[in-house]
């Protein structure tokens, strides 16, 4: 029988069991997604998908629709503008969110492994309270092909997260004196993520995922969140940490 510790795919499923366990006190939620592109010429494609945003009870909160058109520049190295309307399906009078996301990519193989970094200038409107700017930075992992059953193969990514101009918060001192009201910018979340994909058939690709976020402070106290307002002891701009398990299926549609 095979150590796991030699086996990629058995070491990720124990990760995975672990990361499971570890975040069972506080809930998981369910993120569920579904996306299609094509390719109209040899550089540009296009892709449109739903996202479903479940809670650790199952319920229904979010659903994310998106479209995205993409420029290769060849096969390493692309740019992209794509656009992503939330709503609340429970809530149709709530006003919807928006996101456009201008990315760029650069992807390399080193052996057997393949590296793909990405950056995502995000612009959310209406803003939210900790930004109206997300700037993205991920590193992808991925490993090559196993010879294993429908092309399975295991993949990490993480994320770095910088907020921009969310709503002032005001810094006090500890007689609840107001010292600076200001944007709380900065770097303030990490995300990583482990999963496997696999291809049912032609064209076709599923992924299956756990994902982590935290959020932090790094710097300067007056760009903080998870501030504790002196004056009353409320915490304001709470963190937002979460863990979620992500099914995802994308079909290439050939024109």
């Amino acid at each position: 029988m095979t150590h796991p510790k030699n086996n990629p795919i058995a070491l990720f499923f124990l990760l995975c069991l672990f990361a499971l366990s570890a975040a069972a006190q506080e809930g998981v939620k369910i993120w569920a997604g579904h996306s299609y592109r094509t390719n109209i010429t040899k550089e540009w494609r296009v892709r449109a998908g739903q996202l479903y945003l479940f809670d650790d009870r199952m319920d229904l909160t979010s659903m994310q629709n998106s479209a995205r058109i993409e420029y290769r520049f060849n096969r390493n190295f692309s740019v992209g503008l794509g656009y992503i309307r939330s709503s609340d399906p429970a809530d149709p009078d709530q006003a919807a969110r928006n996101r456009i996301d201008p990315r760029v990519r650069y992807r390399f193989k080193v052996g057997d492994l393949r590296v793909s970094n990405q950056l995502r200038t995000e612009w959310h409107f209406p803003s939210r309270s900790k930004f109206e700017y997300r700037l993205r930075y991920s590193l992808g992992l991925s490993a090559g092909d196993f010879g294993l059953p429908l092309g399975i193969t295991p993949f990490m990514t993480n994320e770095l997260h910088y907020y921009l101009n969310g709503r002032p918060l005001n810094y006090r001192d500890s007689d609840g004196d107001i010292i600076v009201s200001q944007s709380p910018n900065g770097l303030h979340a990490h995300r990583i993520r482990v999963g496997v994909r696999f291809k049912p058939f032609k064209r076709a690709n599923l992924s299956l995922s756990f994902m982590r976020q935290t959020e932090f402070n790094i710097g300067s106290r007056f760009r903080e969140i998870n501030v504790v307002d002196p004056r009353d002891g409320d915490i304001l701009r709470a963190f937002n940490n979460f863990s979620v398990v992500s099914f995802s299926f994308s079909y290439r549609f050939k024109i």
